[in-house]
């Protein structure tokens, strides 16, 4: 099975470097714009693929809207492809997090794995919805290249299945190049594990 992962466009709030998280906001004029231009590329380069995935947040259904039409494919809707939530910290530069709670976030940033932003998630609470929602699409597959499914998602989300699934070690996670916005990355399923390939 091939699973193309698709990471949605830019926003302004992305242009900003601002963590953004569960905050749902649309792209803006150059992420649209990069939305297009990786939709007529995939649309040129493959066949529609069984099943069309994406976060219900705004910037990843602006992303699959042009997908969507190409195919004729209806886009699923998944809450668990959501970017980490950030809590408190959404919306705010890397800096402003610092001057605000600089003890929390300094202990977030040495183990994301087990602490959270105030009121947001933990890289595990991301990993155990990402991996429940990821194992049952694979265990209803064939491991051949017969069947390929098109996730549109965030970076925090594709990072994480870098980790954990490609590396088998989630504690690499910032390790990890991660998509830019408005790119797509191959990964194939051999009924082990996923091997990461070019698109």
């Amino acid at each position: 099975m091939r699973l193309i992962w698709v990471r949605h466009g830019e926003t302004e709030i992305n242009r900003q470097s601002r963590y953004l998280g569960h905050s749902d906001v649309p792209l803006h004029e150059y992420g649209k714009t990069q939305a297009l231009e990786l939709a007529a590329r995939l649309l040129n380069i493959m066949e529609r693929p069984k099943a069309l995935y994406t976060s219900d947040l705004l910037r990843c259904l602006q992303t699959v809207e042009p997908l969507s039409a190409g195919w004729q494919l209806p886009a699923m809707t998944v809450p668990a492809l959501r970017e980490l939530s950030f809590g408190e910290w959404e919306l705010l530069t890397y800096d402003e997090i610092m001057q605000r709670d600089s003890e929390r976030a300094s202990r977030w940033y040495e183990d994301p794995y087990r602490q959270c932003p105030p009121q947001g998630e933990s890289l595990e609470k991301l990993g155990n919805r990402v991996d429940e929602w990821l194992s049952g699409i694979l265990r209803d597959s064939e491991p051949t290249e017969a069947e390929t499914v098109v996730i549109v998602t965030h970076g925090g989300v594709i990072r994480w299945v870098q980790a954990a699934w490609v590396h088998q070690d989630p504690s690499a996670y910032w390790k990890m190049e991660g998509l830019k916005h408005g790119k797509a990355l191959l990964m194939r399923w051999d009924g082990q594990q996923l091997i990461q390939d070019s698109l």
